[in-house]
């Protein structure tokens, strides 16, 4: 898939100059409310006209200002569900559907339209108006009208925060499916990047309608200010994982990252031989210069320091473990420790100090509080 955006557009105080060219298999837009995420795919879907410019998909002229090409939505081989998507809202759902399934081609059909009406859990509704239908309802359609097109790109506008994670847990195999072996893009919009991360790590950042940066999550972090911008709070170090297996009684999940061993929180959900991204922040790193025996930090890492590099009231430290890790200490521990360029150090780093990319977004959690009296009590962490 080759997609190829170039567009301006004006709507009141909003301008909106994006260009961009994708030709990744799945990619999320990212970008915090108002940033322009669902104006973009609703200009490639045809729900908006822009000003100027030019929409290309894998050689197919969408729009065209200088040639007075617009093809009408219906005609584009894209699938959208958008967050507010109102189409044929006289039609009852079971009408509506009916008519996404006979208009594509047999030939072309990647789904039954049972299958769908199934997964979704569209049967006490197919007979309802599509206009009496709820928010999270009218999504679930919509995404099924949308399947039953077999698009040649799907874009989703929030969809999973839409339609609750029930139906997302049932949704993120199919999509990833559709993806593996159908090759169906998929352009997801969110200001969630866990949301996104369940999906690909490949990013294009929007903010003020513009185009940040584009590229994998691990690029994108390079480039400074934009840690912050993603919501990724002070972690210094990303990581890519492979899980192995997982250990209900120990209650964690082991899994690989440089060819080294990690233990990390438990996620039964995360199946064998899938890659994820983690994060540890560089002050959550601990150093030794030997291996510690009968400690309750379970990951003792075996690395060389690199450099020693002095941060205001701190020095960080860069190990090669077979990848770079970067540890932060104070220069009273690097004096006491004695630490050279090219020495064997140890990273100590504990299982709960593993945080999953997928899960920045998550509610507060309630966690217990010592203020050292001997009593305990429920705090709120966010």
């Amino acid at each position: 898939m080759l997609l190829e955006m170039n567009v301006k557009l004006r709507r009141g105080h909003f301008d909106l100059a994006t260009q961009l060219s994708v030709d990744e298999t799945s990619i999320g837009l990212f970008g915090k409310s108002g940033a322009g995420k669902s104006t973009v795919l609703g200009l490639i879907a045809g729900t908006i006209q822009p000003h100027s410019g030019q929409i290309v998909l894998d050689g197919k002229i969408l729009f065209d200002s200088r040639k007075g090409i617009m093809m009408p939505r219906e005609h584009r081989p894209v699938g959208a569900v958008l967050q507010i998507d109102c189409v044929n809202s006289i039609e009852t759902v079971r009408e509506n559907l009916t008519s996404a399934f006979n208009r594509t081609l047999k030939q072309r059909r990647l789904f039954k339209l049972d299958f769908l009406i199934n997964l979704l859990e569209l049967a006490p509704i197919l007979d309802h108006s599509i206009e009496l239908l709820s928010a999270g309802e009218r999504q679930r359609v919509a995404l099924a009208r949308s399947l039953l097109k077999s698009p040649q790109l799907l874009l989703l506008d929030e969809t999973f925060a839409a339609i609750g994670n029930g139906y997302r847990m049932q949704l993120l195999p199919i999509l990833k499916r559709l993806q593996d072996e159908l090759g169906l893009p998929v352009l997801y919009a969110s200001q969630s990047l866990g949301e996104i991360l369940e999906l690909t790590d490949s990013l294009i950042v929007l903010e003020h309608g513009k185009v940040l940066r584009s590229g994998s999550l691990r690029e994108v972090a390079k480039q400074q200010g934009l840690l912050r911008y993603l919501g990724i709070r002070q972690i210094d170090n990303l990581l890519v994982v492979t899980i192995h297996s997982h250990d209900q009684f120990a209650g964690c999940s082991l899994a690989q990252s440089f060819g080294l061993p990690l233990i990390m929180p438990l996620r039964p959900n995360l199946s064998p031989g899938s890659q994820t991204q983690v994060s540890i922040r560089a002050n959550d790193i601990a150093l030794s210069r030997n291996y510690i025996s009968a400690i309750s930090i379970q990951n003792q890492l075996k690395g060389q320091i690199c450099a020693l590099i002095p941060n205001g009231e701190s020095i960080i430290v860069q190990i090669d473990c077979g990848g770079t890790l970067l540890a932060e200490i104070t220069p009273g521990a690097c004096r006491e420790m004695a630490l050279q360029e090219g020495e064997d150090i140890y990273c100590l780093i504990k299982t709960h100090a593993i945080t999953y990319l997928t899960e920045f977004d998550a509610q507060p959690y309630q966690r217990v509080v010592s203020h050292g009296d001997g009593q305990y009590y429920l705090g709120t962490k966010a």
